[in-house]
């Protein structure tokens, strides 16, 4: 017989499943043929699909050695990479493409072996070379999306995937990641949407139920979340997604027994889960029980210590607990890992405390206003270490921040988010500083006033409100009802109706007698002053930043609001201000105080239960009362 005869004798005899004789037939040919590469190289292939990938890969050399052809180097590739050698399957697939640059499937094999040894970004390019030859690759879009997420870019990894999809609808696999990017991309009506899309295509994983939950529960439509969480745990007794979410929603939800209650139950099917020790700790610190969330937290940490999530949930509440502060600052530097952390990107290194004098340090806000104000504090205790500061901060803050008191003038340059920075050595988030100078209870420095009014705006403001309704006599007294949103972090959307409340929920206030209210709300919920339940001055269309918010608060005896930004701005100030708070508070303010160790002129009215504005609004206004009974100059020290 002769070798092509061989040859095909043995491939029919492979393809048919008769692999034993397949290989008898291969290894006539070679004892037949000695300087066969092909029958070197089919053999590899027949071992290569038993997974028998080390001996696929001598054969495949001894092909080489015989005959260097680029699709023996692709298949050497292969069986490397099934062994997993990475490196050497990476340089086979080199080797592939050199000798044939159209070979994509080589360049596939690089892209997969890049990624594996940790060059991602080397992997994207090599997946986007192949895509530009097969645009309808759906593997090569879903391994680019592999990547991009990798790479914490889930809105890029979500396009990816979605192309997966597109090219393939039956991909089940690429649906689940399409909705899983979207949401960590913070677009839940999007994943909803994909969801949905999925499963119209039939597509009934019970990853996609449970991805299709999460973006439910991200919409606020927890009812509709549960019942998908229960679908899956009656299909799939035990399933630690499902279980994941449903705990996660039922405490965002304040049913925090339940959500208890359903964490046991979960940790009965997988005791340690970290996900589930993580949900039940946040519950169990909505019911105030702090050293029991912190001890199921630091399971949850020890369970999975590379989840960034349940370190950060861990430092809240050990922040919350007041007496492990210094540790909960240090654990709150995993939220820099988080997928939903914004990535700056820059060279420089971040600083960790080490001596700066005469270098230049760039300190970045990273949150919201709130956050903002409340850690610009730092700044002058960073300049105290003789370094040049740069002080990047939102737009809105700029002005108000450009004037920082006791900081020599020229020791500070202020920049808005979005303008270009000047060169630096080392920066540091605002956000890091209670970190970096070891803060716990007694070292917070909450020497106040640490913002300054300018007096041009201040006496413009003075000027404006004593011509206006509340420039009689009584009380000037502002107030803020409800936050901004932030309808970009699907954290902050679920928080802000919990921390917010309708202009009408304060008519209490509105009884108390001598008392002229002056409006500091911006935004959609200032709309509601167009049928006030009661007379209140609303200057806030012509203010344009917050250094006209601080002139006007300048001019006020009090500021009543609900934990926003306009609440540490005064209490920046060193003005009074009485701070409604919602039952489960930001951590900031603790448990069981009513006062507060950041804000000296700051007093607590917190709901004794979720969603019961009621017994506070009694409390404030009882106060408010007596406060207005008495002289101007005690009330401006209340």
């Amino acid at each position: 017989m002769t070798l092509d005869q061989i040859l095909e004798n043995a491939s029919t005899l492979q393809q048919s499943g008769a692999a034993e004789a397949a290989e008898r037939a291969y290894l006539v040919a070679i004892s037949h043929f000695p300087d066969s590469a092909e029958a070197r190289y089919r053999r590899g292939l027949l071992h290569l699909s038993q997974n028998r990938s080390a001996t696929a890969a001598i054969l495949f050399r001894q092909a080489l050695a015989l005959a260097p052809a680029p699709r023996f180097y692709l298949f050497l590739g292969a069986a490397l990479e099934q062994d997993g050698r990475a490196q050497a399957a990476a340089a086979a697939y080199r080797e592939a493409v050199a000798g044939a640059p159209d070979l994509v499937e080589a360049k596939f094999g690089l892209g997969r072996c890049q990624h594996l040894m940790g060059q991602i970004e080397a992997a994207v390019a090599t997946y986007r070379e192949v895509l530009a030859a097969r645009p309808q690759a759906s593997p090569v879009w879903f391994n680019l999306g592999m990547a991009l997420h990798a790479l914490r870019r889930p809105a890029d990894a979500a396009s990816a995937f979605r192309a997966a999809v597109t090219s393939a609808p039956d991909n089940a696999e690429a649906w689940v990641n399409l909705a899983f990017m979207l949401e960590l991309a913070d677009q839940p009506e999007a994943a909803l949407g994909a969801c949905e899309a999925a499963r119209a295509a039939g597509i009934a994983l019970p990853a996609l139920l449970v991805n299709h939950a999460s973006a439910l529960r991200a919409l606020g439509r927890f009812e509709a979340a549960i019942a998908l969480c229960t679908e899956v745990l009656r299909q799939t007794p035990g399933d630690a997604d499902a279980y994941a979410t449903l705990t996660a929603t039922l405490a965002e939800m304040g049913q925090y027994d339940r959500a208890i209650a359903t964490a046991d139950l979960a940790l009965e099917y997988h005791p340690g889960l970290a996900r589930v020790e993580s949900n039940k700790g946040i519950a169990l610190l909505g019911l105030g029980r702090i050293e029991a969330a912190i001890a199921t937290l630091r399971r949850g940490v020890a369970a999975n210590p590379a989840d960034p999530d349940i370190a950060v949930n861990l430092a809240l509440v050990l922040l919350t607990s007041g007496t492990h502060m210094r540790e909960g600052f240090a654990l709150f530097e995993h939220r820099r890992r988080q997928i939903t952390a914004a990535a700056r990107g820059f060279s420089r290194p971040c600083w960790q405390g080490e001596d700066i004098a005469g270098r230049t340090l760039l300190l970045h806000a990273e949150q919201g206003f709130g956050d903002t104000l409340q850690f610009i504090r730092y700044v002058k205790l960073v300049a105290a270490s003789g370094a040049r500061i740069i002080l990047e901060v939102q737009p809105e803050l700029a002005r108000l921040c450009a004037a920082l008191p006791g900081i020599e003038p020229g020791g500070i340059q202020v920049v808005a988010t979005g303008a270009a920075l000047p060169d630096f050595d080392l920066h540091c988030p605002l956000l890091s500083l209670p970190h970096v100078f070891g803060t716990d209870l007694t070292t917070i420095p909450a020497a106040i006033p640490y913002l300054a009014v300018d007096p041009a705006l201040a006496n413009l403001w003075a000027s404006r409100l004593s011509t206006g309704p509340v420039g009689g006599t009584g009380l000037r007294v502002g107030l803020v009802w409800a936050g901004h949103a932030q309808s970009h972090r699907a954290y902050a959307r679920r928080i802000d109706p919990r921390r917010s409340l309708a202009l009408a929920t304060l008519a209490p206030l509105g009884a108390v007698p001598g008392i002229a209210f002056v409006s500091l709300q911006k935004g959609a919920p200032a709309e509601e002053l167009a049928n006030p339940p009661f007379t209140i001055s609303d200057p806030m269309a012509e203010v344009k930043d917050f250094a006209e918010t601080a002139a006007i608060i300048a001019g006020l005896d009090l500021v009543i609001s609900v934990d926003t930004a306009v609440a540490h701005l005064a209490g920046a100030l060193g003005k009074p201000v009485w701070m409604l708070s919602r039952f489960d508070g930001c951590w900031r303010w603790l448990r069981e105080r009513q006062d507060s160790p950041w804000y000296p002129t700051l007093r607590l009215y917190r709901q004794p239960s979720p969603g019961d504005w009621a017994p506070a609004l009694a409390a404030l206004a009882a106060d408010l009362a007596k406060l207005s009974t008495e002289a101007p100059d005690a009330a401006r020290a209340a």
